[in-house]
């Protein structure tokens, strides 16, 4: 996003800066004389900075921004000009509108010795745009497009009802309403019994059958007389 481009640029631009500040010592020497405290510095219009020059060499500018116990610096004003108390300039029309919250810091270069000024504000009456508001590609909005009409083909569905049954269902069909008695008892066919053949004595029994068949003989000739 753009703000994101100019903030990083800024950022590059403060670490151009030769010498950083000896931020380990409290400040001391080139005391700021403009801004004042609570002055509204406006945006687009040349302004000069001025100080007084306590110390020999060059120096650098340097743009803060936050609260006094806790400012960063945003964008490097001068880098490495000569320490002749003024500078000129040009607030960006980008800074946003503020009554406080702004302030400079003056490094000494190759000693890092550096110097703030009191908090001023920036006077922008235009309206500051959201970050990325200005970067971003408008989306097209879609176009609804006709689709070509179809016919609705019928599809026959079936219920299924499924559930916990804990009766057995009865038939769906009619029960009669008189049952069939049968008249007499069935009749069993008779079956004449099996004679059982004689067991197997051998000799002897061969020789009783013989003496019996004799025995029988004899009475049914007595008995024909």
């Amino acid at each position: 996003m753009k703000f994101t481009t100019t903030l990083v640029a800024a950022f590059v631009a403060v670490a151009a800066a030769l010498t950083p500040a000896d931020i380990s010592k409290d400040p001391s020497g080139n005391p700021i004389a403009k801004p004042g405290l609570n002055e509204l510095v406006p945006v687009g219009e040349t302004y000069t900075i001025t100080w007084e020059p306590t110390t020999p060499g060059k120096v650098s500018i340097l743009l803060l921004r936050g609260p006094s116990n806790n400012v960063v610096p945003i964008e490097t004003l001068a880098d490495s000009i000569e320490n002749d108390g003024t500078y000129d300039w040009t607030p960006s029309t980008s800074l946003e509108g503020d009554t406080t919250g702004y302030g400079l810091q003056i490094i000494v270069e190759g000693t890092g010795q550096y110097q703030y000024s009191t908090q001023f504000g920036i006077k922008n009456d235009k309206p500051v745009e959201p970050s990325g508001a200005y970067d971003v590609d408008p989306v097209p909005s879609a176009t609804a497009t006709a689709s070509p009409s179809k016919s609705l083909v019928p599809i026959a569905t079936s219920t299924f009802t499924i559930c916990d049954c804990t009766e057995t269902p009865a038939p769906t069909g009619g029960v009669p309403s008189t049952v069939v008695q049968p008249t007499a008892a069935p009749t069993l066919p008779s079956y004449a019994a099996t004679p059982t053949p004689p067991a197997f004595e051998g000799a002897a029994g061969r020789k009783g059958a013989a003496f019996g068949g004799i025995v029988v003989a004899a009475a049914a000739a007595i008995f024909a007389f």
